[in-house]
């Protein structure tokens, strides 16, 4: 039998660590309506080395879902905002920069502070 990775691992992880967040999908499909799902939060400093050497800090922000909380998966230029009041993002609106299926029902949504060209 095949063992449900999402019910026993993604769905215990998001009751612990996961906030409320609203998607809205400017991207792939504007006439529906925004949702609102949980997803876990993560945003880290990040260093980066540019050509010159110099040393380019950086915020990396993601948010990883479960696949199943949506009849359209998210993508590349919709709108994800911080809802939950509890969150030290709260009311922050980021662009889904990329999506990277986990391949176990889940996503990471690699998350911008300016919308994608």
């Amino acid at each position: 039998s095949m063992i449900d990775f999402d019910a026993l691992v993604l769905n215990p992880c998001e009751d612990i660590f996961s906030i409320l967040v609203k998607f809205t999908l400017a991207a792939t499909k504007p006439e529906a309506a925004p949702v609102i799902v949980r997803g876990i939060y993560s945003s880290a400093p990040v260093d980066v080395v540019m050509q010159d050497e110099t040393i380019f800090s950086d915020q990396q922000t993601s948010l990883g879902i479960r696949l199943r909380d949506f009849d359209i998966p998210p993508d590349r230029g919709d709108i994800v905002e911080i809802i939950d009041q509890r969150h030290p993002a709260f009311g922050n609106k980021y662009w889904i920069g990329d999506s990277d299926l986990d391949g176990q029902g889940g996503a990471t949504l690699l998350l911008r502070t300016k919308e994608p060209l």
